[in-house]
């Protein structure tokens, strides 16, 4: 009788082990997602800035092509930080984590940047700084 409350104590130990549950796959994942979608907001502000440069028409003065210049290569950068976020999820390459982290590092100064440009274009558009 000893021996079997024995088993019986030590069957339940066993199934009360708890299972160890790596989160870091989970927190990369919503780190990747929250960067994405700060990226595609930013995105949104120059898409709508460069919108109004060209429905103006002020596209075609020296200051207007200059601050759409600017959006342009700001968007193409934020578009080449989305393509790269779509292949973090897909894959597991070291060397493109690695670069993501470097993006990662780099992201808040990216968005202040772009956020400053379409800024700029935004107050060129209203005549502020029209010469």
């Amino acid at each position: 009788m000893a021996k079997a409350m024995r088993h019986a104590r030590s069957g339940r130990r066993r199934r009360s082990r708890a299972t160890v549950v790596d989160l870091s796959s989970v927190r990369e994942e919503r780190r990747r997602e929250l960067a994405e979608r700060r990226v595609r907001s930013v995105m949104d502000g120059n898409r709508a800035a460069l919108t109004r440069l060209f429905a103006s028409g002020l596209v075609f003065t020296q200051k207007g092509s200059r601050a759409a210049r600017e959006l342009l290569r700001e968007h193409q950068t934020l578009q080449k930080l989305v393509d790269l976020f779509a292949r973090l999820g897909e894959g597991r390459d070291v060397a493109l984590h690695d670069r993501a982290e470097d993006v990662f590092a780099r992201l808040d100064a990216q968005l202040a940047r772009t956020a400053q440009l379409t800024a700029r274009a935004g107050d060129f558009l209203s005549g502020r700084s029209r010469d």
